[in-house]
């Protein structure tokens, strides 16, 4: 039997949520639970919803988007369900913030249905997603200080605690393509407990906290060739 994940959508647009939530239910594994009209609507359905995956919004009323991801991440009980953000081209400082906030991944509100399939089951499998039409204008927003600052190693100044390793540096550009550890250690020929070491040992030597940011820390530094902006 098929593994379902069920998903919250929180939009203040009930046609942008009804649409997300015919979509996803015509999806094998996919599910919309719930959904919510603002961040603090967000925070409750979480309480009383079994959730693996929350697609969040970020400009709303009463509670944003930002304010409800800090909210989870700050909670023992929910910091651990990933949440995909969606967003449009004009909301960069918005992005920034859901970045520093904990967001696992960020998608066009305008994206194909597609595209919006293969995020929500990256993000929902553990992986991470930056959609290259945005990465590009975040990363030239970020100031320098909001990438770990480490002794220069590489020819990267702020890049590495100490130089990568080959397999490293495979599994860096794999997890930069939003690739689940599954999907990498069926690209590079390792266990996924390889894998997990891998990216554990990335997050060290770039002293990053979690997958997003170690995207943009290789994309910002240079570790990995930063997609550039589109549209």
């Amino acid at each position: 039997m098929t593994e379902v994940t069920d998903i919250l959508i929180v939009d203040d647009q009930a046609l942008i949520a009804a649409s997300f939530t015919t979509l996803l239910n015509a999806m094998p594994g996919l599910h919309v639970a719930a959904t919510a009209a603002n961040g603090r609507e967000a925070l409750e359905r979480l309480r009383t919803h079994d959730v693996g995956l929350v697609l969040m919004d970020i400009r709303m009323p009463i509670m944003n988007g930002i304010t409800a991801i800090r909210r989870m991440r700050e909670d023992p009980e929910l910091r651990h369900i990933p949440v995909l953000v969606l967003t449009t081209f004009d909301d960069e400082d918005l992005v920034l913030g859901t970045l520093r906030a904990g967001a696992n991944g960020f998608l066009l509100k305008d994206a194909d249905p597609v595209t919006l399939i293969r995020a929500v089951r990256v993000v929902a499998d553990g992986g991470s997603w930056l959609d290259p039409a945005i990465t590009g204008s975040v990363l030239a927003a970020l100031e320098p200080s909001e990438t770990p600052s480490t002794p220069a190693l590489t020819q990267h100044p702020d890049a590495v605690h100490e130089p990568l390793t080959p397999r490293e540096s495979d599994v860096l550009g794999a997890v930069c393509e939003g690739l689940t550890n599954v999907a990498i250690g069926d690209r590079l020929h390792m266990a996924e407990s390889t894998v997990k070491t891998h990216v554990r040992s990335l997050l060290d030597k770039t002293g990053c906290t979690n997958r997003v940011e170690l995207i943009v820390h290789a994309f910002r530094t240079g570790l990995v060739e930063t997609p550039p902006p589109q549209g």
